[in-house]
């Protein structure tokens, strides 16, 4: 496996056995938390099984939500699409490779057509499903598919992955606490300004342990009108539980977090006022 990629080692050293003894299987679920390198590694071990670049490879497809377009499911056409691709025989090979991101948001009907894939497996082709939530996905497919589980960066690796970023001192030691060894992350943050956003997000929770409820109320509305919360309750959660030790009433502050983070994933719920009780109780 490519060395170029940090951490997991373990998993690395386990696909290049079994690339070796040809002991590959037809189906692999990857889970792990999001954003920490496990998308990448199923493209740079295509690379290496095929010995060749994945970019508009026509033995390579990766099938994500298109969140561009305001979608956040897998539909029964991606799989519609998948089972086409895998019904020609490799163009240049020797392996087709498939990869579904976010595979825990694949709708039922989509889930049921890739359980038929997935029992008729061809012999040329190998399926990737990467996700961050394994439990949502029907033990049908769970059990057709063999788990490899990858776990965030260590400390070490996250300083080694930082030193070509020419950053300060402070910025690499917010980085570190905040992405909790995700990569993924942290290059995300690089771009587009998201760091500064980032440090925006925690001043204003120190600011708000502080302030009145009118106050609060009204940071609630402004970061629900612009789409910013999601983002701000996880960099709220990261950095708490990066200094949890720091103060008896951050474990507190975090279970309230937890709860406001799974309330704000789902559509069903008023994400303003889940938002506005979190701050008047902080």
């Amino acid at each position: 496996m490519n060395s170029s990629i940090i951490g997991h080692n373990k998993q690395k050293k386990y696909f290049s056995n079994i690339v070796k003894n040809d002991f590959l299987s037809h189906a692999y679920l990857l889970s792990g938390p999001e954003m920490i390198g496990k998308k990448l590694f199923t493209i740079d071990l295509y690379e290496k099984l095929n010995g060749r670049s994945s970019e508009n490879d026509p033995d390579f497809k990766l099938i994500t939500p298109k969140v561009e377009d305001g979608e956040t499911k897998l539909y029964i056409e991606d799989i519609r699409d998948i089972k086409k691709f895998l019904s020609y025989k490799p163009y240049s090979g020797p392996q087709k490779v498939v990869v579904i991101d976010d595979a825990h948001r694949l709708t039922n009907e989509a889930s049921n057509a890739l359980l038929k894939a997935l029992e008729e497996p061809s012999a040329f082709s190998i399926l990737f499903l990467i996700t961050h939530m394994p439990k949502s996905l029907p033990s049908t497919i769970l059990s057709r598919c063999e788990e490899v589980t990858f776990l965030p960066a260590q400390p070490a690796e996250v300083a080694e992955f930082l030193r070509s970023k020419n950053l300060n001192k402070q910025d690499e030691d917010f980085l570190i606490k905040i992405s909790f060894g995700r990569l993924g992350l942290i290059e995300r943050l690089l771009r587009d300004d998201g760091l500064d956003s980032a440090k925006i997000a925690v001043e204003d929770l120190r600011k708000l342990l502080s302030r009145g409820i009118s106050e609060k109320i009204d940071y609630a509305k402004i970061v629900h009108e612009n789409k910013t919360y999601v983002q701000t309750v996880g960099y709220w959660l990261n950095w708490l539980y990066a200094n949890l030790n720091n103060s008896p009433k951050n474990t507190r502050i975090v279970r309230n977090l937890l709860e406001l983070n799974y309330l704000v994933s789902q559509p069903q719920f008023n994400h303003r006022l889940a938002l506005e009780n979190f701050l008047i109780n902080l």
